[in-house]
């Protein structure tokens, strides 16, 4: 007899999880497939090693800046090797969570297998066993983007770079955006040479050109090597070096090469046809609700192929098991998805950045502060960075960027008063607890409030003639 389940999820990483726990919460029967390992890219070769590494790197950046602050430190050493059985050590930590055993102790059945579709309603595992079921959600993820020009040489992806043992002695990044720009500074901490190599004219494209800016100049006062405007198209090994060639001819020789050029979506082995699923480019297509061309298969996480984040990932797979399992629609695919970058000083952004807000409305201001203005920040001797936010006149937010120390946790607040299209006094009248960093977003909002009160528009003439009114009767 064939096994059938109510929803088969297929893919165990970070979108996986969450919609085969919350289907399993629901009371269905439901089913995990995974061909690899549970807790997918983030847990093996995503979030929790790069985090971790950045971590560690950061450590000894800050021993070796000590005497700032009256501390002697004798030569710091970097033991590769422990730092990576480190890495490796963390990732262990939080895959017990998310153990086969651990999914199958909550009722959920995880098969350990590559599966490809039969038709709309079955899948056929590595081993040959078949199984059923009235639902899907798939959730495959993402595969490195390999430009042309890399096959002659032994390249690095974020799969691979958490195997090395030794520490590059010059290491080249392709590819300026998060990944590239994390791991530029995590490995020049650790002691690598470093040469970033980007074709735009500014790293981290998705953020806000100021934001990317001063991370530029901070990078580079580390010893980064930052190439801008700068494409490589083509790479080959001379000995116990790589060579990469630049579109103006320059060469550039390193020991190792990163690829960090991007994701696509991963459907390979999948047979999306069989099933009868629409794709556009190696894409499956998804509606705003999560929901491909076939009613009861949906798609969450990086194979939806619009935000490639884990918390991104665990939204979508909520919104797309929710609007499978309940007989109408609840969510969409979040429209607001904030990111961060987790260099130090980390930078973060949520919403419109201050140039798609001049693009699309006509009376966009401005509120800004410098990271000097945070009281916490300045008792941790974190000091370069800046916070602004974007909003409208009556004070309605549009976005908000920062860079600075936890840019990424402060970004939170913000990030959900742009969801439900709150103004930024909603924050300015929030209690926070002093001194944190939530605080400092709170000393944000009220400049804005600051602002707003020293305009002559029409309500604020209106108040100030009240308060007159209300003075002459104290």
């Amino acid at each position: 007899m064939i096994p059938t389940y109510d929803v088969i999820v297929i893919g165990g990483g970070a979108a996986g999880l969450t919609a085969a726990e919350i289907a399993n919460l629901a009371g269905v029967r439901v089913a995990m497939i995974e061909k690899h390992l549970t807790g997918g890219e983030c847990t093996w070769t995503g979030c929790v090693p790069s985090k971790t590494l950045l971590a560690v790197a950061k450590k000894v950046h800050q021993a070796r800046h000590a005497a700032q602050y009256g501390i002697e430190v004798p030569e710091v050493r970097v033991n590769f090797a422990q730092v990576m059985q480190h890495v490796r050590a963390t990732i262990h930590t939080i895959y017990h969570e998310e153990t086969p055993a651990a999914l199958r102790a909550i009722g959920i059945d995880v098969y350990e297998s590559a599966a490809h579709f039969i038709d709309t309603h079955q899948v056929a595992l590595a081993d040959g066993q078949t199984l059923r079921a009235k639902a899907f959600i798939l959730a495959t993820g993402a595969k490195p983007h390999i430009p042309a020009g890399f096959d002659a040489v032994p390249y690095l992806t974020h799969e691979t770079l958490f195997d090395l043992t030794e520490l590059p002695e010059h290491l080249i990044i392709i590819g300026g955006g998060p990944v590239g720009v994390e791991m530029a500074q995590a490995f020049c901490r650790l002691g690598s040479q470093v040469t970033l190599i980007e074709r735009a004219a500014q790293l981290l494209l998705e953020d806000d050109a100021e934001a990317s800016a001063l991370i530029t100049e901070i990078l580079r006062t580390e010893g980064i090597a930052i190439l801008h405007h700068a494409e490589a198209i083509s790479a080959k090994k001379v000995g116990s070096t790589i060579e990469i060639v630049l579109a103006d001819g320059r060469i550039i020789i390193g020991s190792h090469v990163l690829l960090a050029t991007g994701k696509t979506p991963d459907v390979t082995g999948l047979q999306p046809d069989a099933a009868g699923l629409a794709t556009h480019n190696g894409q499956l297509v998804v509606n705003a609700r999560l929901r491909t061309n076939q009613p009861h298969i949906f798609a969450a996480g990086d194979v939806a192929g619009t935000h490639y984040f884990t918390h991104a990932a665990g939204s979508q797979a909520a919104a797309a098991v929710l609007n499978l399992l309940l007989p109408f629609p609840v969510l969409k695919n979040p429209r607001i998805v904030p990111h961060a970058t987790f260099t130090d000083p980390e930078v973060a952004q949520a919403g419109l950045t201050e140039a798609q807000a001049h693009a699309r409305f006509s009376a966009v201001q401005v509120t800004r502060l410098p990271f000097t203005r945070s009281d916490r920040a300045m008792t941790e001797g974190k000091k370069p960075g800046f916070m602004k936010l974007i909003h409208l006149p009556n004070g309605k937010l549009l976005g908000a960027t920062m860079v600075g120390w936890n840019a990424g946790e402060m970004m939170n607040e913000w990030a959900q008063v742009i969801e439900r299209g709150g103004n930024v006094r909603d924050v300015a009248l929030a209690t926070h607890i002093y001194p944190t960093l939530g605080t400092t977003n709170a000393i944000l909002a009220t400049e804005q409030l600051r602002q707003w009160a020293q305009a002559d528009g029409f309500w604020m003439r209106l108040l100030r003639g009240l308060v007159r009114m209300k003075v002459r009767l104290l």
